[in-house]
């Protein structure tokens, strides 16, 4: 059915698994796939914003635990030899430490931690497109950045769209 608009100026919104590679639009309208080659350049877009994600999540959790060490290191020159230093690990979250966090230092966590939700959400809108080839970009990307920089990564994974 045509309202006047041509079916090259519209972009395809599914709600159902496809594979299509033309007027797939990425999030944005501006960001419409028209070829077979915007599609595989857009794939590599896309897994290297999800592998970027896992940078920044290995960039995060070092910041934290350089936070920790440092503050561990000030704990342990005021108490020296107390019996409780020994039992304490490198990143124990004791409260003396969570309170020596300074602004500026909570003020980097905080924006470190709302572009990773951010990046989050988008790479779930990116996957809601339900096109299988975005969708394993977004899977691929994500496990090359795990490989790459998630080795040190605990188990814990917090919140996350993909």
């Amino acid at each position: 059915m045509d309202h006047g608009h041509g079916d090259m100026d519209m972009c395809k919104m599914n709600m159902l698994f496809n594979w299509d590679v033309e007027n797939v639009c990425i999030v944005f309208e501006w960001w419409r796939i028209k070829s077979p080659f915007g599609l595989l350049l857009s794939c590599f877009i896309i897994a290297g914003v999800a592998a970027g994600y896992e940078f920044l999540r290995h960039a995060s959790r070092e910041y934290d635990d350089e936070i920790v060490a440092a503050n561990k290191k000030k704990d342990a020159s005021r108490r020296l030899e107390d019996e409780h230093a020994e039992n304490d690990g490198l990143l124990s979250t004791s409260a003396s430490a969570l309170t020596s966090i300074s602004q500026q230092q909570k003020v980097t966590r905080s924006i470190i931690y709302a572009v990773l939700v951010g990046i989050s959400f988008w790479l779930m809108l990116v996957f809601m497109t339900y096109n299988g080839f975005l969708m394993i970009s977004v899977v691929v990307g994500a496990g090359l950045g795990h490989y790459a920089f998630g080795g040190n990564l605990p188990t814990d994974r917090g919140i996350q769209c993909h």
